[in-house]
């Protein structure tokens, strides 16, 4: 007598408004692995199956992912071990940095923060319990295929069939590449791998993830404001400590080339640039918020008079370089509100100087600091 195959049973219940939203921020987590969407059953279904106590945390500490984020850098700035979750939710938000790109984020990720990713999915990796699965596969579709073996000789069957030993290979080719001068390598999907990893795999203990993936902290952090930011379009920081900002000292002006550059303190670490123009009538331009900061920063740094860049086009700003004559000139425009000046090359370089001898001090360079914490490597 043969065993008749099971028949699947279709279970319908009413849930709240609070497992509604659960299951909406899991679809949020799965849909960041592959790019596609997943209905809410089959994410019930999927959790049902699974019923991992750490998978359900992840899912809880999205409700409130500043909060989450803020205890995580609290944990993590103290050197305290963090939770397989809580590892699991910065890789997230890491993937998110690592992914927040388009024509007018023209900032790309660095190269050192590229190799922190992959270091710690290499670190992570050389914890699993299992060997070869299935993932393996997956890990080496967000790769570069050509930083994959060659599929001549010996190699020939190293695409058709995905091996630990293959995705060793292919993530420290991906790490040399990345950290190369100069390199316009992409990675753009390599958080995805170091996200699935910690989501997905079983480690022997909390105790040997946080001493694999410890070292790549800093980098991670960095990328996981960065991806925050981009998600919620604000800052990870504490309630302001209104007596501590009110015994910050002032930042001192800077002048050159006729050009001076003011800063006025804001709340915890934020301030704002003022830029006084040369002439009887000088007119003043402002420059607030760490994310136009920082773009105004690279734009500068972008536009010389000798380098090959002639063009910035970026998410507050778009500049030009031209030649007119014998002399280039350089004009940029404050995208939001149109204002657009005209520089002769000179006039610009005492600009760019006016940058660089405001971030020596070390008062600017202790806030800017701290901004960079609260808001990731934009």
């Amino acid at each position: 007598m043969t065993d008749k195959p099971q028949q699947q049973q279709t279970l319908s219940i009413r849930i709240s408004e609070a497992i509604r939203q659960r299951l909406e921020r899991a679809k949020e987590l799965v849909a960041s692995k592959t790019g596609e969407t997943v209905s809410t059953s089959e994410i019930a279904k999927q959790l049902l199956e699974s019923a991992r106590e750490d998978r359900l945390e992840v899912v809880d500490l999205l409700s409130e992912p500043t909060k989450a984020l803020l205890e995580i850098r609290r944990k993590g700035e103290a050197g305290h071990p963090l939770s397989k979750a809580e590892w699991t939710v910065l890789a997230y938000f890491a993937q998110q940095g690592l992914e927040a790109f388009s024509s007018d984020t023209p900032s790309a990720v660095s190269g050192e923060s590229l190799a922190a990713v992959l270091d710690a999915f290499l670190a992570g990796y050389e914890l699993r319990k299992a060997g070869a699965n299935r993932r393996d596969e997956y890990y080496l579709g967000n790769l570069p295929a050509d930083c994959q073996p060659s599929s001549k000789g010996k190699d020939s069957d190293a695409r058709a069939k995905a091996t630990p030993e293959i995705v060793l290979r292919t993530v420290a080719e991906a790490r040399k590449r990345a950290v190369e001068p100069k390199s316009k390598f992409s990675l753009l999907f390599a958080g995805r791998n170091l996200y699935v990893l910690l989501d997905e795999e079983t480690f022997s203990g909390t105790d040997a993830l946080n001493r694999a993936l410890g070292p790549n902290w800093p980098a991670l952090w960095r990328l996981a404001a960065r991806g925050h930011y981009y998600l919620k379009q604000q800052p990870i920081r504490p309630r302001p400590n209104l007596t501590e900002d009110a015994f910050r000292p002032p930042i001192p002006p800077v002048s050159e080339g006729g050009f001076t550059l003011s800063f006025a303190r804001g709340e915890g670490n934020d301030f704002t640039l003022l830029f006084s123009f040369p002439g009887p009538r000088t007119p003043q331009y402002p420059v607030s918020r760490y994310p136009v900061i920082a773009e105004f920063r690279a734009m500068l740094a972008a536009l010389d008079s000798d380098g090959p860049t002639h063009q910035w086009k970026g998410e507050h700003f778009a500049a030009h370089r031209s030649e007119e004559g014998k002399e280039a000139e350089f004009s940029f425009r404050a995208r939001d509100n149109g204002i657009t000046f005209t520089f002769s090359a000179k006039d610009w370089d005492a600009i760019r100087g006016l940058l660089r001898r405001a971030w020596e001090n070390p008062d600017v360079r202790l806030a800017w600091d701290g901004l960079v914490l609260e808001y990731g490597e934009l």
